[in-house]
């Protein structure tokens, strides 16, 4: 067929009857149903989205993004990476050089700093350049009251634009039981009048994300602590709109992609509606919606640093694709508590390529439209709103943090983000598959400790002290056979065992007792597993575990595969040790098996 025929012709658009079953056909008679899969916020996702599944509203044939408020602007965020110096002057350097480099916001660190002459001079420096700040580290009044006084002096307190606060329900209430909102509901009032362009109200949802919860819990706070805002401003005598003039959400996003676009988007939704509730009109609430997110630190490695960085380059593509303000990027290695000039380059780097080069910044609502996309909005958001009514009717978001409901809720899902991390049902690459047990932990004072790869952390911890002490875990794998018999599960141990920091080595195969024989007396090691076929395990195991007891140390061996109990408790009657099997709970297992080296070292 020649190109100027191929050009014309044409196929008949497939049914979702044909797609079911072709996708039925290459499942090999499972059903379709098999690939559903269910989120933390109790979503069932389906391998297909199709027009039938846009809410009403969003029919692909009425969908018309609402672009009018935002055409001039369209995509365009703030790139927001937190700058840190030991004094202001240092600090001055670092933000100009941060600004020369492509970041165009004021955003900045003032713990360990002391405010004074060098302060204002730094604040000076910038204001005009038209930089807006973004500042919303916790226990911000220190900054604010030195902004306010500062402003009080300037004849254009109208230029000082961005956000200054932080949020005492999420950053002090969650997380220390600290519920003192007087003051900080005083300090806030305060800088309104001094600083009338500066959003000083933050709701920020990071500490909730940081301890494992979900966008649904995420939403619900975030809406929950908005209204609790509004109704203790409302108290003062402020106006609805003043309030909500005065707020900033902020978020932290996962690596669930579609998710955190829908949860953002769906945020802005929600807000909307809850803004209207209070007598605001719509195109007023349009104006109030100040949102910003930073790459989330929860789901971030110190083993396998580097892919932080593909982790942080796809949520900040989410956050950029759900249409934040202002975005912070942290560095691949920033959970270690000290950064590099490159970590931090490529940070704001990766900002600047999703605007520059991928030309995001020219596009508003790149998702919308999108059969899944738009359904998950709308299924995330209409979940959110279901715990935002079921909070509003416990008491509010006070009563249920007071309360600790809050914390009771968010530690059921991350029990489970930890489950599912131990049986492999969720990967972290480098940490629970595809582990470097080279990689060092020595040294490394780690941030956050709610991160899901803390507990791999700790173990790797532990086998560098066996390193240290010229104990080095290793294990022997005992291939039965031939290598193609044994390969596939001497390849899953070998990585099994590397994500606890235990080393392996495969022997060559092993026919005869004395190639087992031979392979034990030349390694000596206190731990080795069998690797073969099931079939081979009845005859093999008996002889394995008799030749391991002859040897005067203490050796333990394992079986790779899951057997029934029966069979399992016939085997270790004989001596057996355990078994490595696919879904185990790998801490259980290799916090078990790091003892036999630590017992070894104690008896020398």
């Amino acid at each position: 067929m020649k190109l100027s025929e191929m050009k014309d012709q044409t196929f008949n658009p497939a049914s979702l009857q044909e797609w079911q079953e072709a996708a039925e056909k290459a499942l090999k008679g499972r059903s379709v149903e098999t690939l559903h899969t269910k989120t933390y916020e109790g979503i069932e996702l389906k391998p297909l989205f199709t027009e039938e599944d846009l809410p009403a509203i969003n029919r692909v044939d009425a969908y018309i993004p609402d672009i009018n408020h935002k055409i001039s602007s369209l995509n365009e965020w703030r790139i927001a990476q937190t700058i840190k110096g030991e004094t202001w002057e240092e600090l001055s350097r670092s933000t100009q050089m941060a600004v020369s480099r492509g970041q165009n916001c004021l955003s900045f660190s003032i713990k360990g700093m002391e405010f004074g002459e060098g302060f204002e001079t730094f604040v000076k420096r910038f204001k005009g350049e038209a930089l807006p700040f973004f500042n919303i580290e916790k226990n911000n009044e220190t900054l604010l009251d030195h902004m306010s006084s500062l402003a009080t002096c300037d004849e254009n307190p109208n230029e000082w634009k961005g956000v200054i606060g932080y949020d005492p329900l999420s950053e002090s209430g969650f997380q220390q039981g600290e519920y003192q909102l007087d003051d900080w509901a005083e300090t806030v009032t305060v800088a309104t009048s001094a600083l009338p362009e500066i959003k000083t109200i933050v709701i920020n949802t990071t500490p909730y994300h940081g301890r494992g919860a979900n966008a649904v819990q995420e939403l619900s706070y975030a809406l929950s602590t908005g209204v609790h805002y509004i109704e203790t401003f409302q108290q003062k005598g402020w106006s609805p709109v003043e309030i909500a003039k005065k707020m900033h959400v902020h978020f932290s996003v996962g690596s669930h992609f579609f998710m955190e676009v829908a949860k953002i988007r769906a945020f802005k939704k929600l807000w909307k509606d809850i803004l209207s509730s209070y007598g605001i009109d719509k195109d007023v609430c349009d104006d109030c919606i100040s949102l910003s997110a930073e790459t989330s630190q929860f789901n971030k490695s110190c083993l396998d640093e580097h892919v932080n960085l593909l982790r942080t380059g796809g949520e900040a593509f989410s956050a950029v694709l759900a249409g934040v303000n202002y975005l912070i990027v942290h560095p691949f290695d920033g959970i270690k508590g000290e950064t590099t000039p490159l970590s931090e380059r490529i940070a704001r780097n990766i900002q600047l390529i999703l605007g520059e080069e991928a030309h995001l910044n020219k596009v508003f609502d790149p998702a919308g439209g999108s059969y899944y996309v738009e359904w998950l909005t709308e299924e995330v958001g209409r979940k959110a709103w279901e715990e935002f009514q079921h909070i509003d009717r416990e008491g509010g978001i006070l009563d249920s943090l007071r309360k600790g409901k809050v914390e009771e809720s968010v530690s059921k899902v991350l029990k489970a983000r930890v489950s599912d991390l131990s049986t492999r049902s969720q990967s972290m690459i480098g940490t629970n598959i595809y582990a470097n047990p080279e990689d060092l932990l020595t040294g490394v004072e780690t941030l956050n400790q709610d991160r899901l790869s803390l507990p791999f952390e700790k173990l790797r911890r532990r086998a560098e002290e066996l390193v240290k002490s010229d104990r080095k875990p290793v294990a022997g794998i005992i291939g039965l056979g031939e290598l193609k018999s044994h390969k596939a599960r001497a390849d899953f141990v070998g990585g099994f065992l590397s994500t606890g920091g235990i080393h392996s080595h495969l022997s060559d195969g092993c026919f005869t007792k004395e190639d087992i024989l031979m392979f034990i007396e030349e390694t000596n090691y206190p731990y080795y597993v069998v690797c073969g076929q099931d079939e081979e395990y009845d005859a093999w195991l008996p002889v394995i575990i008799e030749t391991a007891a002859n040897f005067q140390s203490k050796i333990k061996v394992d079986v790779a595969g899951k057997f029934n109990a029966e069979r399992m408790n016939e085997w270790t009657q004989l001596g057996l040790n355990g078994s490595i099997y696919y879904k185990q709970n790998m801490l259980d297992k290799l916090n078990d098996l790091l003892s036999i080296w630590e017992e070894e070292k104690q008896n020398d």
